[in-house]
């Protein structure tokens, strides 16, 4: 198999596998997507999907998504009080 063909192949695996993580997450009700953002078990293309298709859905701690506001400099300091 040339260098090709390899990439396509491990390209069409990376498209199945967002397909299915996309599926899963739409099987999910909003509190079981919420639930599993808390507990950090969405990767960061859910997340974003999430907030994509369910934007008033996705928790938000300072007017920002909180898994964006957890990231933040500004909530890692109110966390250390």
């Amino acid at each position: 198999m040339n260098l090709a063909n390899t990439i396509i192949k491990q390209l069409a695996e990376q498209r199945a596998s967002r397909a299915e993580l996309s599926r899963a997450l739409w099987a999910m009700t909003p509190a079981e997507r919420e639930a599993a953002m808390r507990r950090g078990e969405l990767t960061g293309a859910q997340l974003l999907e999430w907030a994509r298709r369910a934007p008033d859905e996705v928790p938000t701690i300072n007017g920002e998504w909180a898994f964006i506001a957890a990231s933040t400099p500004e909530l890692a300091d109110d966390s250390d009080k």
